[in-house]
């Protein structure tokens, strides 16, 4: 019986007005069809993961989102409001995204790179500082180190903490298990779930580690042929990417 199965079948996707909602999605570059009706949610303190195959655009969902590639088509909302399409109007209204390399600038200090993660202005108050310095102690020590000296592992730990500081109400998360250790890799994906959860920031995790997206999320949804399908089972490899 196949572990694949249409997000229709799932009684409450799309039904929510709380958190993001990505329905009937479409993206085109130079007129081919890359996301062709995507719909999904992801509800306050929920991790979703987001897998498929090598250029099925995992990546380009999430920068439709952020507002980093034209969206042809289709609604993606944020608390029941329709986004922006300019990047800077979707910062502000609470979506951060840590890209795929992690996005961090070499030359300046961890410190540096985690105060542009303060794009909404929040008061000193209502940041997560606090829980991040706790859940990301080498950050602490590091801050006022030149980002590019960091070792793989150390950056994303920076890019963690510079999009989570804001407390964003959604958190895109791209390739997180690049270049990492497995240690590393566990010591992100726990403390980004632990927190998302803990302050009600819905994520959004995209990653060719199917194992560790359905370890650690609540739900799985496959990408092909440029819409999404729930994935229940990391060890259903055959069907998931190949049927």
């Amino acid at each position: 019986m196949s572990t694949v199965k249409d997000v229709k079948e799932q009684p409450t996707a799309g039904r929510t007005t709380a958190g993001l909602r990505i329905e009937d999605l479409h993206v085109r570059f130079s007129g081919a069809r890359v996301i062709d009706g995507l719909s999904l949610t992801v509800a306050p303190g929920e991790i979703v993961g987001l897998a498929g195959r090598n250029g099925a655009g995992k990546t380009t969902t999430l920068r439709a989102v952020s507002g980093l590639a034209a969206r042809s088509g289709g609604t993606v909302e944020l608390d029941g409001v329709r986004l922006p399409s300019r990047p800077e109007a979707v910062a502000r209204a609470g979506v951060a995204h840590v890209p795929e390399g992690r996005g961090i600038f070499a030359d300046l200090t961890v410190e540096e790179n985690i105060r542009l993660g303060l794009v909404r202005k929040v008061p000193a108050e209502q940041t997560l500082r606090g829980a991040l310095e706790e859940a990301f102690p080498a950050v602490v020590r590091l801050r006022g180190q030149k980002a590019g000296r960091l070792s793989g592992g150390e950056q994303q730990m920076v890019a963690l903490f510079r999009g989570l500081i804001g407390a964003p109400k959604v958190l895109l998360v791209d390739e997180m298990s690049l270049g990492l250790s497995p240690r590393a890799l566990l010591t992100a994906i726990e403390a980004l779930a632990a927190l998302g959860r803990a302050h009600d920031i819905g994520v959004l995790v995209v990653d060719q580690n199917s194992r560790m997206l359905h370890e650690h999320c609540d739900r799985v949804y496959l990408l092909g042929g440029g819409r999404v399908r729930l994935w229940d089972d990391a060890g259903d490899i055959a069907s998931a990417y190949f049927e």
